[in-house]
């Protein structure tokens, strides 16, 4: 960890963030933890994520602060965490390749921010959820324990414990008894 230590020195926190997008799983784990996430026992890193707004937004804290994760999590290739606010994992959550966490929405200067203000809210996933390939979670959402999001879903709304969801924009399926 010295060497990325280093480079943080040197080149700041978006050096790091731009190793996580290429470095090997194994260092997953340890990068985010030493750079300020809480990262639970025996989570399974698969490679290659990305990590936006660590520096650079008005909220950002300038570290992976903001990044929970609980234990025995499997996180997919691909992965896109936006860190302006926190992204809770609790424990057994599966997320699938590809898959993005937003948690804000910023329309900066563009004409349309005029009717959509600036939200910043954090995002939980509960125990035991698993989220397919390619599902978008969007800021303010809470899922329930043992939920499973089908792939490509986009949440934009909070579901309680044991949802089958799916859909653009999600919708409720059926209750998993």
């Amino acid at each position: 960890m010295g060497l990325y230590r280093l480079k943080k020195r040197i080149f700041g926190i978006s050096s790091v963030v731009l190793t996580l997008e290429h470095c090997r799983s194994f260092l997953v784990g340890p990068l985010l933890s030493r750079f300020g996430a809480t990262i639970g026992k025996g989570v399974h890193f698969k490679g290659r994520y990305f990590l936006d707004n660590v520096v650079g937004d008005e909220e950002s804290r300038g570290n992976f602060s903001n990044l929970i994760i609980g234990d025995d999590c499997v996180i997919g290739k691909g992965v896109f965490f936006d860190l302006t606010n926190k992204i809770i994992l609790e424990d057994q959550v599966g997320i699938g390749a590809n898959s993005m966490l937003m948690t804000h929405m910023d329309l900066g200067t563009m004409p349309m921010s005029a009717f959509y203000s600036r939200k910043s809210e954090a995002i939980v996933i509960g125990s035991g959820t698993f989220l397919g390939a390619h599902v978008v979670i969007l800021h303010g959402v809470s899922l329930g324990k043992n939920c499973v999001v089908a792939a490509g879903t986009v949440v934009t709304e909070s579901f309680p414990d044991r949802s089958l969801i799916a859909g653009v924009p999600a919708r409720l399926v059926r209750r998993i008894e």
